[in-house]
């Protein structure tokens, strides 16, 4: 990994599985000496989940050690979010609180390149714009932290073996195999359908769109003006439609909105019509946006 000190410390996310588990061998192999494992037991499976926290404690001997555990299911509930986005924010949450705590703002993550194709087929099905086709960022800025994805272009065939050839032990999450979740489905539905219709090279096909399409939304993402605690309508109206969009999609993830896409930004573009349109809309998080005075901004609904 380019730029990245053996001697500095790092956070990495090892939450058990095989992909977390072979990250943090091959980074003990490389001889990274001061690595800080951080495991979020996201209290979704009972025994199973502090078996997990367990096994990573004690495969995680020699380094610095990071563990809580979450409420994800009543998180959900309580704003109104899937279990699958309550257990990311939380996660992330438990991320930053352990980079406070060591003053160390870089994190890994075991994100491999069929984890990406899922993830641009996720964001294509659920109609989002160029940010989200173009998938996750090998190197991004997320709540203050560096998140570094060292094995976004490594696939899953690769991962097995290094495993195979290593001896590696994992735990394995029985609910990666029920289609309940989206992504699941995506995982075991939808991701060997298409690999029957078109080929296994549909999976390069994906990863060189998203990278092309990263590389775009990276320009177009430099051309939204900075957004602060509130919008002007009449700012917005004056933009192209595309700037627009991404006005508002930068200004709802500034402020918090849990997972915002087409939906929000358009509820959120409907404010700007005094005539016809909304004073207020609602929005996940018991957040709400309103217009007053010719501006827009957000507020909590109140229980």
């Amino acid at each position: 990994m380019e730029g990245v000190s053996l001697r500095r410390p790092l956070l990495v996310g090892v939450s058990g599985g095989r992909d977390s588990m072979a990250l943090l061998h091959a980074l003990r192999a490389l001889g990274f000496e001061k690595l800080i494992v951080c495991h979020l037991d996201h209290g979704l499976r009972g025994r199973a989940s502090r078996a997990d926290a367990e096994f990573v404690r004690r495969s995680a001997s020699g380094c610095g050690f990071e563990s809580a555990r979450a409420r994800t299911d009543e998180f959900a509930k309580r704003h109104r979010i899937s279990t699958e986005a309550a257990a990311r924010e939380l996660r992330y949450a438990f991320f930053r609180e352990c980079a406070r705590r060591h003053r160390c703002r870089r994190l890994l993550l075991a994100h491999h390149a069929d984890d990406q194709v899922e993830t641009c087929l996720f964001q294509f099905l659920r109609g989002s714009g160029a940010a989200g086709l173009a998938g996750m960022k090998p190197v991004s800025l997320r709540g203050g932290m560096t998140i570094i994805r060292p094995l976004l272009a490594v696939g899953r065939e690769e991962i097995d073996r290094y495993i195979a050839e290593n001896a590696i032990r994992y735990r394995e999450d029985g609910s990666n195999t029920s289609t309940v979740h989206t992504r699941n489905r995506i995982r075991h539905v939808v991701i060997p359908a298409i690999r029957d219709a078109f080929g296994p090279s549909f999976r390069d096909a994906v990863l060189r769109a998203s990278e092309i399409l990263r590389m775009e939304d990276e320009w177009m993402e430099s051309q939204v003006p900075e957004t602060g605690a509130r919008l002007s309508c009449r700012e917005l109206r004056q933009m192209p439609d595309a700037l627009r969009h991404r006005a508002v999609i930068r200004w709802l993830r500034k402020s918090g909105v849990p997972e915002p896409g087409f939906a929000e930004t358009r509820r959120v573009l409907s404010l700007l019509d005094p005539a016809s349109g909304p004073a207020k809309v609602s929005l996940p998080g018991n957040l709400h946006a309103r217009r007053r005075a010719g501006e827009i901004f957000l507020g909590n609904d109140k229980k």
